[in-house]
């Protein structure tokens, strides 16, 4: 069995749980949070030690792989920490704040000869996994763009809010999905340029709520990411490709769900919906639908069998990347290419020294 520790515990972490525990070859040794409420809820959940401090759960525990699904300024710290012990680590998007702390946790992973897995689930969804096929598959002939969209009216917790937490705000939170698996898609070609646009439009939020990214890959097909945080309804993840030979559109959150009315209330519809009475679209199975079971059975199976990942953290630094360059982009009102992006220590950093 897979001995297995989450740092985080709550949404992600939860999530996490779930998948690692739905293998059948793992098992939930211990957890950290910095919320008694949450380390609380956890273990009564999944049982196994809890810590406040994720540091002594690495040094104390002796772990196979550890879920980072904590805020991302805490990413690099401790995935170093556990990478050092001959931990495997699993760590949710963004990869790091920065490129030279993803470049060294990318390093300590080969250096200490464990896995350092980037978790972007949504390429592990059914779904979009059927896209992937038909493109290689020839089904839409030349590709000419793809697009992935993904929107909802904000995150979970407050932490999101902080720069200094958070590195940047829906372009790094929910824009890095669209590019990670956009870039999935179109393997072994990567992105050479970005063109974005980045909006601050709830005037409570001090990061960006919303942007549209173009990216040119290298065979010369076009790509948008769509990303917002101001969009109500409820989450929306959609998926088009355009070829010289066909279509396909997958709606991954509101195509897989029910068509639902109800004059009571269904109690829970969906992530992020207001309202939950009328005409409403329900999910169900939503960790196995969005592919948090089939990524974690594959990081798992990666550890058993001592083989490569299909999303390891060389692709969570393009991604990071990417995302960087969007919003230099952004800042500066100019096409970047990926390779020449400017250091910086948080993602939206020039960003929001031209917006302030």
């Amino acid at each position: 069995m897979i001995k297995v520790g989450i740092i985080g515990g709550a949404f992600a972490g939860t999530l996490h749980a779930e998948g690692w525990l739905n293998t059948g070859k793992a098992e939930i040794v211990a957890m950290s949070s910095q919320s008694e409420t949450t380390r609380t809820n956890f273990t009564n959940t999944f049982g196994g030690k809890s810590y406040q401090d994720p540091t002594e759960m690495i040094a104390n525990e002796a772990l196979d792989v550890i879920s980072l699904t904590l805020p991302n300024r805490f990413h690099h710290p401790l995935a170093i920490m556990a990478l050092e012990r001959g931990i495997h680590v699993v760590c949710e998007k963004p990869l790091s704040m920065n490129i030279k702390q993803a470049e060294e946790m990318i390093d300590a992973a080969k250096r200490n000869k464990r896995q350092l897995f980037y978790a972007e689930q949504i390429v592990f969804s059914a779904r979009y996994k059927k896209v992937k096929e038909l493109i290689s598959q020839g089904a839409f002939g030349d590709l000419i763009h793809l697009s992935h969209r993904e929107r909802h009216g904000g995150p979970h917790a407050n932490w999101f809010f902080d720069p200094e937490i958070s590195g940047g705000g829906v372009t790094l939170d929910m824009g890095i999905h669209g590019i990670g698996i956009l870039q999935w898609l179109m393997r072994p070609n990567k992105v050479t340029h970005v063109f974005a646009r980045i909006n601050s439009i709830k005037p409570e939020y001090a990061l960006d709520d919303h942007c549209l990214i173009t990216l040119e890959f290298e065979n010369g097909v076009l790509a948008t990411v769509d990303a917002s945080w101001a969009a109500p309804g409820g989450v929306d993840d959609v998926l088009e490709i355009l070829g010289r030979g066909g279509y396909v559109r997958a709606d991954l959150a509101r195509g897989a769900a029910l068509d639902v009315y109800s004059l009571s209330g269904v109690g829970y519809a969906t992530e992020k919906v207001e309202i939950e009475k009328g005409w409403l679209k329900v999910s169900h199975e939503e960790a196995r639908t969005w592919g948090w079971y089939a990524e974690i059975e594959h990081f798992a199976s990666c550890i058993l069998e001592n083989k490569a990942s299909e999303m390891s953290g060389v692709h969570g630094l393009e991604a990071l990347q990417v995302a960087i360059a969007a919003y230099q982009s952004a800042a500066t009102n100019a096409r970047v290419a990926v390779k020449e992006v400017e250091e910086v220590s948080f993602p939206a950093e020039l960003w929001l020294k031209k917006k302030a």
